[in-house]
């Protein structure tokens, strides 16, 4: 869960911070031949 005040720097400029953390998830869940889904809860 993410707090209201914090959802805007998780999310970061036009989307880039999330952007890079799901490329991070998805290269180590494909180095496990595993599959992630990351989904921000407010």
């Amino acid at each position: 869960w993410v707090g209201d005040g914090d959802l805007g720097k998780v999310i970061g400029k036009h989307g880039r911070t999330i952007r890079a953390i799901r490329t991070l998830l998805s290269a180590a869940a494909t180095k496990e031949n595993k599959r992630a889904v990351l989904e921000i809860l407010e």
